[in-house]
């Protein structure tokens, strides 16, 4: 078995699992895997039901961190339904996606120098795959037992849920609705990473292809005198690219609009009522938090956009004087194509890059000093 295809096949397992969650597929994998991800799901429905119930609950809504915080993590939830609906919508997409990165895995190339630009770049992916899912998992699972206990610990917090029943005053019942929130934090915080790692690998993937046709490209000054048809491999990898860039987008088009919406929220918000209330130091380091849920497709986005950018510039920096008059022609449509602007567009209009969440981050803070001239 080749090596790139047995690499693959290790983290298969994983990828399977994140890309059904990510579409809500219990019906397919492991039965473990089915039953892991109905519980999530579950848990996190019950979760949305009890917040809600504080929200309505809540005496005259009177404005503090418990209600800024149960409002923001009811956003979450949300958040997390509605690209759960979405993508499930575009499962077979999701699952073509997928098609055409294995079958990348599995490409055989004869050329010894070309074989090994594409096995270095497809194990790179692999492991800063890997690298992202080990260290997200274990922020966000750490993050939410250090906000459950932080938020046992202070009185301004509390707790941001309502059991539809009322607890006994034993001793262990007493401690139960905070153990129970940490829980169900420390689910909502996988599950959430979980989306952004699955999202994560397809937009690798893309960067390792576009590294690929960009080392190919480097190579062509000599490849084209030995090999007639390397500047159709060039061509057949572009539209490739081209393709796997736009279908990605088409993926997470409108989840990607929901996680720069629910920043813009978070920061708002979170700014806000540290500049009104408190500057602790959990207080700054939840408004972090909640603003950076776009952060990762924002950089993904930036990635996307500097790799294909420079694509143009290898490409003019190649002999193409030297071709012959049918592939200068054929030269001149793959530059042109390369000279266009590819990445992330959230709802199909917006960039997604860091310019995107920069330009987030300021119009929060510019909001956030009006709300808080109001609230005085």
């Amino acid at each position: 078995m080749p090596l790139l295809v047995e690499e693959f096949n290790k983290v298969k397992p994983r990828i399977d699992f994140l890309i059904a969650h990510l579409t809500l597929n219990v019906n397919s994998g492991s039965r473990k895997n089915r039953v892991y991800l109905s519980f999530l799901t579950l848990c996190n429905l019950i979760f949305l039901i009890f917040v809600f119930l504080h929200l309505k609950n809540s005496k005259n809504f009177e404005l503090n961190f418990n209600v800024l915080l149960t409002f923001l993590t009811f956003l979450a939830i949300i958040s997390y339904g509605f690209r759960i609906i979405v993508c499930l919508r575009k499962r077979e997409k999701f699952v073509k996606f997928l098609q055409g990165i294995k079958e990348m895995y599995e490409e055989q190339e004869e050329d010894e120098e070309l074989g090994f630009i594409l096995k270095k770049n497809l194990l790179n992916s692999l492991n800063f795959f890997q690298f992202c899912n080990r260290w997200g998992v274990y922020i966000f699972f750490s993050g939410g037992i250090l906000c459950g206990v932080y938020f046992r610990l202070n009185s301004d917090y509390g707790l941001m849920y309502e059991l539809p029943f009322n607890a006994t005053s034993n001793m262990i019942w007493e401690d139960f609705p905070h153990v129970l929130q940490t829980f169900f934090y420390i689910n909502l915080g996988c599950t959430i990473i979980f989306l952004d790692i699955g999202i994560l690998f397809l937009g690798i993937q893309v960067i390792a292809e576009i590294n690929i046709l960009n080392d190919c490209i480097k190579l062509m000054n000599d490849k084209v005198k030995t090999q007639p048809k390397f500047l159709c491999k060039i061509i057949k990898r572009h539209c490739s690219v081209i393709e796997n860039v736009n279908q990605l987008n088409d993926l997470i088009s409108e989840t990607s609009f929901m996680q720069l919406i629910l920043t813009f929220v978070c920061l708002l918000l979170g700014i806000t009522f540290l500049i009104t209330y408190a500057m602790g130091v959990g207080n700054y380091i939840i408004a972090i938090c909640g603003g950076s849920l776009g952060l990762s497709i924002c950089i993904l986005g930036e990635f996307i956009k500097i790799k294909t950018s420079e694509l143009s510039n290898t490409l003019y920096l190649t002999n193409w004087y030297e071709l012959s008059l049918n592939e200068q022609k054929n030269f001149i449509l793959i530059l042109g194509m390369s000279q266009r602007e590819y990445g992330l567009k959230a709802g199909g209009m917006y960039e997604v890059n860091l310019y995107t969440f920069l330009r987030i981050l300021k119009i929060a803070l510019s909001y956030s000093a009006v709300l808080y001239v109001t609230l005085r």
